[in-house]
């Protein structure tokens, strides 16, 4: 498995293992990989068991980059799991098969917009396979299923954001709101206030009973701990 970081940090209360690569071609991602080594699963699963047991948390999220990408993704999570441990992944939904071989207590759907036109424009892909994705993944009893979508204005405004809800409205899924920062990247695109983010999150509410919003994270207690060497 190819890792760049396993880190811990005071926004978050959970340990989060970035991986390298994706399959998408954001316009306005600013994650730019440096640094990637190997392990072996096992080897990831100790050093993450590790850092657990000198924090308070006992939830591991795996992000990237697209995770799915890593052929032994799936075998991570089951050692993860057999550990007690509790596993998150944040995918952008176009590996549906090997979502459904890991083992799972949530899955964070990235859905950069419902219109195609606009997907194609801010990915270079079609929507067509995330969609089904998320409307398979929402008829599991396996692990929650949260949606989210980063609030772009003038691209995917209040609108747009309505629109995922609308869809979403059926599926009975939890919805995240994450307002758009301009840093690393060429988009052009203003970042949105407070006040546009909450207006999104009230028309969400007309179609959904679960929407939060980068506006709503609480910070933990000061830490700060990141690996880039496992070895």
């Amino acid at each position: 498995m190819k890792v760049i970081l396993i880190s811990h940090i005071s926004i978050s209360d959970v340990i989060t293992l970035l991986t390298p690569t994706c399959n998408f071609r954001c316009s306005y991602c600013f994650f730019r990989p440096m640094g990637c080594r190997s392990y072996t699963p096992s080897k990831v699963a100790d050093v993450i068991i590790d850092v657990m047991a000198e924090s308070d948390t006992d939830t591991v999220l795996i992000a990237g980059g697209e995770p799915t990408l890593q052929s032994d993704l799936p075998e991570l999570t089951e050692i993860l799991h057999r550990n007690d441990l509790r596993v998150i992944l944040s995918t952008n939904g176009t590996r549906r098969d090997v979502i459904e071989r890991c083992a799972l207590d949530e899955v964070h759907v990235d859905l950069k917009a419902l219109d195609d036109e606009k997907h194609r424009r801010l990915t270079g892909s079609s929507n067509r396979e995330v969609l089904r994705c998320i409307e398979a993944l929402a008829s599991s009893d396996d692990f929650l299923l949260e949606v989210a979508t980063v609030f772009i204005p003038g691209i995917v405004d209040v609108d747009e954001i309505e629109d995922i809800a609308s869809f979403l409205s059926p599926l009975n899924v939890s919805y995240r709101i994450t307002g758009y920062m301009e840093y690393g990247n060429e988009l052009g695109a203003p970042r949105p206030g407070p006040e546009l983010i909450m207006e999104a999150a009230e028309v969400s509410r007309k179609y959904l009973d679960h929407v939060t919003t980068s506006l709503d994270f609480r910070r933990h207690k000061p830490r700060k701990k990141i690996i880039t060497d496992l070895r």
